[in-house]
């Protein structure tokens, strides 16, 4: 239970707060409000290190408690560590299960015990991969890889916890989990007047032949390009067991790459990005390339039903009438599918023979 939810269940549930304000009032509570009981058991062992640690400075050198005062603060000094270890893996694990639940299809192999999140990072992509130019990207960097998620266009529906707290919808679409082993080179893009806070990486997928280069614009302004670059390369070179991480880095100009930031908020940039995701909704809508699989797996378990001599289910009966008038249609030739001149051909031979009978 933390505070905020302990103050938030007394500002919405009135028999709460009276239950709160009648134990505070007895004396062994001391006065105290709940919150502030919770927080003492964490306060415990760093008051009784001030302790120990003010004896120690009123103990005399010749005592033969001042040994035994040193072992005790070096052994309280141990559980501390240990006890702020495990609490920064608590907050590290929190961080990834909040990315997974803020970025829609998230792979389920993200969460890892070894794994923590080290930056997330807003940006613009600015190729065609891993998104179309314009789309808003999240890269979120963590110790071994790299999410790349995207702002999600349209936020259906929400995401209900089993204690019944309606959880906010998933505002990112997963694109790529990426290893940071694929990651080749970091390419710092020199700043021009049609280029601002740029970078691009040069990535080898392992279903690729050659490099795919990534290119985005920066859009935060609380990390500075140059100390975000420097992170990445740092986590890469650990990943890749090399000691050089300043050798991933590489200076380049836009030109060469293709890379440059001009216009990617006016408004005939976004009328046009508006227009090509309009354009892929209608191909797919009206993709005709989908095979039916479903009712060809029911076909086949039909015919091969029927060649044993058992009958096949009512819906299998359906879908095989189906495909047989499917096929007797296909047997009809079709109009626009007639050879010409066979057609002129038998026009003019029963023209000839109907003369002849006339004469």
């Amino acid at each position: 239970m933390s505070k905020e939810t302990i103050i938030k269940c007394e500002k919405q549930k009135p028999r709460f707060h009276a239950f709160l304000k009648i134990n505070q009032a007895k004396p062994e509570c001391g006065r105290q409000s709940l919150v502030e009981l919770l927080i003492r058991p964490v306060q415990r062992l760093p008051s009784v290190a001030l302790l120990l640690n003010d004896l120690k400075k009123h103990t005399a050198e010749e005592n033969p408690d001042k040994s035994t005062l040193e072992k005790a603060i070096g052994s309280l000094k141990e559980v501390m560590t240990h006890i702020n270890e495990d609490k920064r893996k608590t907050e590290a694990q929190k961080q990834i299960f909040d990315v997974v639940y803020e970025v829609d299809g998230c792979p389920a192999n993200l969460l890892s015990s070894h794994r923590s999140l080290i930056q997330r990072v807003e940006t613009i992509s600015l190729g065609e991969h891993p998104c179309d130019r314009g789309e808003q990207v999240t890269l979120f960097l963590f110790n071994d890889c790299l999410e790349i998620a995207r702002k999600r266009h349209k936020v259906i529906g929400t995401f209900r916890s089993p204690p019944g707290h309606a959880r906010p919808p998933a505002s990112l679409k997963h694109i790529h989990l990426m290893p940071l082993s694929q990651i080749k080179k970091v390419l710092d893009i020199r700043e021009t007047e049609d280029c601002h806070n740029a970078f691009a990486l040069l990535v080898r997928p392992p279903t690729e032949q050659a490099n795919v280069l990534l290119s985005f614009q920066m859009t935060s302004e609380e990390l500075p390009k140059e100390n975000w670059l420097k992170m990445l390369c740092r986590h890469v070179a650990n990943t890749i067991c090399k000691a050089d991480a300043e050798n991933l880095i590489y200076t380049a100009d836009p030109d060469s790459f293709e890379v440059n930031t001009k216009d990617m908020d006016s408004t005939l940039s976004r009328a046009s990005r508006a227009i090509k995701k309009t354009s892929k909704r209608v191909t797919r809508a009206f993709s005709f390339s989908k095979t039916p699989k479903r009712a060809l797996r029911r076909a086949l378990m039909a015919s091969q039903s029927s060649g044993e001599g058992k009958s096949p289910p009512s819906s299998d009966k359906r879908v095989m009438s189906r495909l047989s008038s499917t096929s007797s249609l296909a047997g009809i030739p079709s109009p626009s599918l007639v050879s010409l001149p066979s057609f002129f051909e038998r026009r003019s031979h029963t023209l000839s023979r109907s003369t002849t009978h006339l004469i």
